[in-house]
């Protein structure tokens, strides 16, 4: 095609800066041919189709990476909101990464549905990236996900590191043969601590003493802390009428009580288990730790107990170490994703569609290797539909 028919104009929105809207007039050639077809002539400002240019659509894309709500990139660029929604989705592939010999497994509050409160979140430890997010942690779902991946892929995992779901147990331990299942020590510390304080409640209702009810009520924090980190720096108090330290405050509250002084003992153990066990003596140390807690007597005590022989293999091998860095295995890096979950779903002001949700999640927290793709200007999946007048 040679010969030109005529000239339109095209009102093209553009970005230039945030003050105003900026228009372009564009006056686009219509060839035609010999055989008395006609078409527009290719350009690099505008797509076909389109009303805004592609300068635009690339700032729109660059403003998705920072955290600000799909709206308030709108009216930044004086575009609509489902045109922000729309090119962001239409220009980027977000698929499945593949899984790697260390993964670790974890959740977050989305909300998607009354029967997925929660979904469920797969990442790599070592390179620090997310492999996928999925609408749900239930076990039939896992099962569907991880049958429709390769064994070849899922053999070549060696560890999973999950928190005290059981779904996450049996689903990786059936589809991930290779794979050793352990516990994230933060979740079985946590357990201790969490059944600690509920004897502490206890006793705090039952004592007779006033000072140490008050003590318990009001300094909790400071009975859940290592022993060796309690400070010994002395300021005065009204409440005892004398100068006394954090570490002086504990022991006068433990030993008012048998309970509580054998219970903080043992979370002392604990603590210490946590920190200088290595893999090899983990079994036995664990073993002698159980035995102990079963020994308290103390109901709170033996619920830690059943739990830790329910996961014992799991929490041994939060033991294990992975190379090249020589380090234990750990939840730490998912946990801080989780966190970046609820920061988009907070100022986004809530997200009803998972797969914007997903999307923007992995788009934030990438290092920029998602595959770019064009645009499929005919498919607006992500439009409201209206409804019609009746």
């Amino acid at each position: 095609m040679h010969r030109i028919k005529e000239y339109k104009v095209r009102t093209v929105k553009t970005f230039i800066n945030y003050d105003y809207p900026v228009l372009l007039k564009y006056k686009q050639r219509r060839l035609l041919c010999d055989c008395g077809k006609t078409m527009s002539e290719n350009n690099s400002i505008v797509s076909k189709r389109n009303r805004i240019s592609n300068y635009l659509k690339l700032e729109i894309i660059k403003q998705c990476k920072y955290k600000h709500s799909f709206t308030t990139i709108a009216k930044q660029l004086n575009v609509d909101t489902m045109t922000v929604i729309n090119t962001f989705m239409e220009h980027f592939t977000f698929d499945r990464k593949e899984l790697t010999e260390i993964i670790c497994v974890d959740e977050f509050s989305a909300n998607i549905d009354e029967d997925n409160k929660y979904a469920c979140i797969i990442g790599d430890p070592v390179k620090k990236e997310i492999i996928d997010i999925l609408p749900s942690r239930h076990q039939e779902y896992l099962e569907r996900y991880l049958a429709n991946i390769p064994l070849e892929e899922r053999l070549m995992v060696k560890i999973v590191n999950i928190d005290m779901w059981e779904a996450y147990k049996v689903v990786f331990t059936n589809y991930c043969w290779n794979a050793k299942i352990a516990v994230d020590p933060f979740h079985w510390i946590k357990l201790a601590t969490d059944n600690f304080h509920k004897l502490r409640r206890i006793v705090e209702d039952e004592t007779d003493n006033p000072k140490v009810k008050t003590i318990l009520r009001n300094d909790w924090k400071s009975f859940s802390k290592k022993e060796n980190i309690l400070s010994e720096k002395r300021y005065y108090s009204k409440l005892l009428n004398r100068f006394i330290s954090e570490r002086e405050k504990v022991e006068y509250c433990i030993n008012s009580d048998i309970r509580l002084e054998t219970a903080w003992c043992i979370l002392q153990e604990i603590y210490k288990f946590r920190d200088k066990c290595v893999a090899e003596q983990a079994k036995d140390e664990l073993n002698k730790l159980i035995k102990k807690l079963e020994e308290t007597k103390i109901p709170e005590m033996i619920s830690i107990a059943k739990t830790y022989r329910h996961w014992f293999t799991e929490i041994c091998n939060s033991f294990l170490t992975y190379r090249p860095y020589n380090k234990k295995v750990s939840n730490a890096f998912i946990e801080g994703k989780n966190r970046l979950c609820k920061e988009i779903k907070a100022f986004s002001c809530g997200l009803d569609n998972f797969a914007i949700y997903r999307a923007r999640i992995l788009y934030i927290s990438s290092n920029g290797n998602y595959v770019f793709k064009k645009g499929d200007n005919k498919r607006k999946l992500y439009k409201k539909s209206r409804k019609k007048g009746g």
